[in-house]
């Protein structure tokens, strides 16, 4: 007897019955990884299976309408689900089912009977079946097997059944790995679209996270994910539109002067350029300087850069539309203030900090609006999928006393992100050459945790891969200084403060989370070893360690590889081997990220343990398995 697995799958709004796949009875299931739950019986109550969830830490939730690159963006939640949006980025199907079958129940009129699946005698899910055939839901097998599926529809308008093994997408390295050029796919990340970024901070232009302290914090890592995801937009994008607002001289906007109101252009001597001067009252609810730019044409140029000097409680503000069924206004104002993030009502106000003097400010109006109303209840609802297309700028505001000159909007400013994050990396590395992450973190309550202070060495990796490519892009040495100091934490072991542990057999290791016991999580120590390698090849310089400290990690990557191959997959780490708790299989997100990294490192090393090991994990994303014995 044979089993088909016949499912109803739910995508969008559309309910399909299909036959998918061919399962056979001499085939047993493996026990199951969830706890299982009754399906509906037909005169019973209907009890829903919880789908599993998964997320992705190092991609991006950013959407591009109509599945072209530069398309419109759409900052969303992301869930990968039956039918999810993320389905759509498979790129290996398997077609099956019993099409003959089917039509022959049809010209027969053979009808499908309900009959219980018990599954390992300890749970049961509702099945139909006919003579020859049991068919099994699709969301069963979807929980059960964690596989995924959704139907397609084909360009002769006929529907096909696409069912996949994994969720995620592997990039191949487009060329020749170099220091100075992009950095694997982070072309496609969209940090400060995430759903744990708070937002961008108005006092230096980096995101703040919320991974493990809901009030917000920096984050090296995330940071560092910014500023390179914007150095590979800015190499693989083509040139960004721009229009000049306001420079004070040879662009002059027509600004609205209200009560108590004056502006002023006169050349400073400070910037050596012209500028804007204004004075106006404090209150935005009292008027101020006003430029209206519904008339000027600024179509998806949603980010905003100035030059600008506020005095006391000087600001500016943007007035936004937002249309969806109904025009909805909010107001952005960027105020001269320590606090993070706050709204109220319909107006959302960053904080500029207090700093003196001039400064650029750049910020991404369309983000700026989607991480205001995330934070609102009220505004939530109104604006569940914040898009450019749905987005207009009304009105840019100056209130108070201050100056201002090369207001610009633009379609991106990659270089000015970019920078933000190498600077903020420059200003607050520390005397053990590290950034540290200034919340705790329990890996595993009351067995793996670390105190607020402790080093990654994913986080020195990636920052050193950054700065770097500043080195390069500027030609400014402090940034390339900064890097080589970044190595010291490398050499001091975890149980000291550093990153640096041992395997059995004397391997070194450099640790994403330094804990004690360690933990030897692949991806981020592959990280690590990027950032070494990037610095050895930029530096040409044997004096410093980063060479040495790359090929005794790389020694120990080739001998320990193995470890993380659970014979379908990839695991995480290796808290099985050092805490004896159940092993932490990878993720399909995760286990992407670790291909896409050993395909890099297969590019600058032709040991074959590191090629055959990435197309082996490649081929588990097919389905295929290791042989049994």
């Amino acid at each position: 007897m044979r089993v088909t697995v016949r499912g109803v799958l739910v995508g969008g709004s559309v309910g399909v019955l299909l036959t998918t796949v061919l399962l056979w009875s001499q085939c047993r299931p493996p026990a199951p990884h969830l706890p299982m739950h009754q399906a509906a019986h037909a005169h019973g109550t209907k009890q829903q299976q919880q789908q599993q969830l998964h997320r992705s830490p190092l991609q991006t939730s950013r959407h591009q309408a109509g599945g072209a690159v530069g398309g419109e963006d759409t900052y969303v939640e992301v869930e990968y689900s039956v039918g999810g949006a993320a389905d759509a980025h498979h790129n290996h199907h398997h077609e099956g089912g019993d099409g003959a079958s089917s039509e022959g129940r049809a010209a027969t009129g053979e009808r499908l009977s309900e009959i219980p699946c018990v599954i390992n005698h300890e749970s049961e899910v509702m099945c139909k079946r006919d003579q020859n055939d049991v068919y099994i839901p699709f969301s069963f097998i979807h929980n059960y097997f964690e596989v995924y599926g959704r139907v397609e529809q084909k360009p002769d308008g006929t529907e096909v059944f696409e069912w996949s093994h994994s969720y995620s997408r592997v990039y191949n390295p487009q060329g020749p790995y170099t220091p100075t050029g992009t950095f694997l796919n982070f072309e496609l990340y969209n940090v400060e679209a995430r759903e744990r970024v708070k937002c961008i901070s108005g006092t230096e232009g980096v995101p703040m996270s919320t991974q493990w302290q809901s009030s917000g914090y920096t984050y090296p890592i995330q940071i560092a994910q910014f500023g390179l995801s914007h150095y590979c937009k800015h190499l693989t994008e083509s040139s960004p539109k721009r229009i000049m607002i306001e420079d004070g001289g040879e662009h002059q906007a027509s600004w609205l002067e209200g009560v108590n109101t004056k502006v002023l252009r006169v050349a400073d001597p400070m910037v050596h350029t012209n500028v804007l001067k204004f004075k106006a009252p404090e209150s935005s609810s009292k008027g101020g300087a006003i430029l209206h730019l519904a008339k000027i044409p600024t179509q998806n140029m949603l980010v905003l850069s100035l030059n600008l000097l506020l005095h006391g409680n000087a600001s500016f503000s943007v007035t936004v539309e937002f249309q969806d069924k109904k025009t909805e206004v909010v107001t952005i104002h960027y105020i001269r203030s320590e606090k993070i993030l706050q709204v109220l009502d319909r107006h959302i106000y960053y904080g500029l900090g207090e700093q003196t003097g001039w400064r650029t400010v750049t910020r991404n109006l369309l983000i700026d609006v989607h991480k205001g109303a995330t934070s609102s209840p009220s505004l939530r609802k109104k604006f569940k999928k914040v898009s450019r297309s749905k987005l207009t700028i009304v009105s840019l505001s100056l209130h108070g006393e201050g100056s201002v000159t090369n207001i610009t909007l633009a379609s991106a400013e990659h270089l000015h992100h970019f920078y933000d994050a190498a600077n903020w990396l420059l200003k607050h590395q520390d005397e053990q050459g590290g950034w540290s992450i200034p919340v705790p973190r329990k890996v595993i309550s009351g067995v793996l945790e670390l105190g607020a202070g402790w080093y990654s060495a994913m986080a020195q990796g990636q920052a050193m891969s950054l700065l770097i490519r500043a080195a390069h892009h500027s030609g400014d040495s402090r940034y390339l200084k900064a890097a080589v100091r970044a190595t010291s934490l490398f050499s001091v072991n975890a149980t000291r403060g550093g990153v640096r542990t041992y395997f059995p057999g004397g391997y070194v290791w450099y640790e994403e989370y330094p804990t004690n016991p360690s933990l030897f999580v692949l991806n981020g120590f592959i990280y690590s070893l990027l950032g070494l390698y990037d610095l050895k090849e930029f530096s040409g310089d044997s004096s410093n360690i980063s060479g040495d400290l790359f090929e005794d990690g790389m020694r120990s990557l080739k001998r320990l590889l193995p470890l993380y191959d659970t014979g379908w997959g990839s695991l995480y780490d290796l808290r099985h081997f050092t805490t004896h708790v159940p092993p932490n299989r990878a993720r399909w997100d995760y286990h992407t990220t670790h291909i896409t990294q050993l395909l890099l490192l297969a590019s600058i090393d032709t040991d074959p343990v590191i090629s055959s090991t990435a197309q082996r994990w490649k081929d588990y994303m097919n389905g295929h398995r290791s042989k049994h014995n």
